[in-house]
């Protein structure tokens, strides 16, 4: 019965993305699936296809790309936010590394235990859309929980919770925005990014945490939830931001010493998502540079509650413990993300 349940939600996968051959990944006992590992699905499928992890608590290990894939996994945080996939587990991978030129356009939306890099010079367009580290805090050297663009151009990281967020090594033209970033944020002396209706420095409760060093970049409707242990901003164009610190430069709708308990539901919510919504009567209401809200909930692309991809997902599901006969109904609810 497992079986025709999964069946049933790749079915709805095709119908969204029907251009592709949709893969199935899963390594729970029981299930018929077409690979139990990311790597191997990788490499049997064709450039343009997706990859679905399905539901486990086992990782489905690390992945090479050398393809352009489409990589999706089943959100995060579904437990807080009930109502967005019947069943709460959550797919999930170790890390993704991309080097490879044939892997440009690729698209990934995963939960991750260890790192998310694209590097190489020859590597661009690569789109990080929906994925969720599995922790909030780590030393901002760690590896753990970050999404690392290195030396490639025209990236995306966009709705992520990631632990760390590092742009470097001549890496230009990516964009961060709408994403909830547990630490710190980095773009080299080398690098150019555009920062926008982020919350930075989320959960960070470490004093080795929480570097924030831009360079080069457009700075903006950020919110900077915790002081960091570095905040500087060099050849950055900084505008309407607002910070529980005093880091910001004066001027350009920045506002400093905001008191973060009258800006989100619960600012010491730690490592979810829908504590970073911003309350009634927030100062970050309608304070960005054109109007908007400030933080990961703002603009026009605001994060999704328990980071789903843009992928129809079943929310409800009723399966009856025995068959009547030869026949068996099963009731389900699904919703589009």
């Amino acid at each position: 019965m497992k079986k025709n349940v999964t069946t049933l939600f790749a079915l709805l996968l095709l119908s969204n993305l029907a251009m592709a051959k949709i893969w199935r990944v899963n390594n729970n006992s029981g299930i018929t699936a077409d690979f139990t590992t990311l790597q191997a699905a990788h490499d049997g499928a064709t450039s343009g296809d997706t990859i679905h992890l399905e539901p486990s608590l086992t990782t489905y290990g690390n992945l090479t790309m050398t393809k352009k894939l489409a990589i999706i996994s089943t959100g995060q945080f579904n437990s807080l936010n009930p109502g967005f996939q019947a069943d709460p587990k959550e797919g999930f991978c170790n890390s993704i590394t991309i080097n490879a030129a044939a892997a440009n356009g690729s698209v990934i939306s995963v939960r991750y235990t260890g790192h998310l890099i694209a590097s190489t010079s020859t590597v661009s367009n690569i789109t990080f859309i929906n994925c969720a580290s599995i922790i909030a805090d780590t030393h901002w050297c760690d590896a753990t929980g970050r999404i690392t663009i290195s030396d490639a151009d025209n990236c995306f990281i966009t709705k992520c919770w990631a632990t760390n967020i590092s742009i470097q090594d001549g890496a230009n033209n990516i964009v961060v925005n709408n994403n909830l970033i547990g630490n710190g944020l980095q773009v080299t002396s080398n690098s150019s990014a555009i920062v926008s209706q982020n919350v930075i420095s989320a959960s960070n409760n470490r004093n080795d945490c929480g570097v924030v060093a831009i360079n080069n970049s457009q700075v903006s409707n950020n919110i900077f939830n915790k002081p960091a242990t570095t905040n500087s901003f060099p050849n950055s164009n900084v505008q309407n931001n607002i910070s529980s610190g005093t880091n910001l430069p004066a001027g350009n709708g920045n506002v400093n010493s905001v008191d973060m308990s009258t800006v989100f539901v619960n600012h010491n919510g730690g490592f979810g998502d829908n504590y970073y919504q911003l309350k009634a009567g927030s100062p970050a209401i309608a304070a960005g540079v054109s109007g908007e809200d400030l933080g990961a909930f703002g603009g026009s692309s605001p994060f999704k509650l328990a980071v789903q991809p843009s992928i129809p997902s079943i929310y409800k599901l009723q399966v009856p413990a025995t068959p009547s006969g030869n026949s068996m109904n099963i009731i389900f609810s699904t919703k589009s993300n």
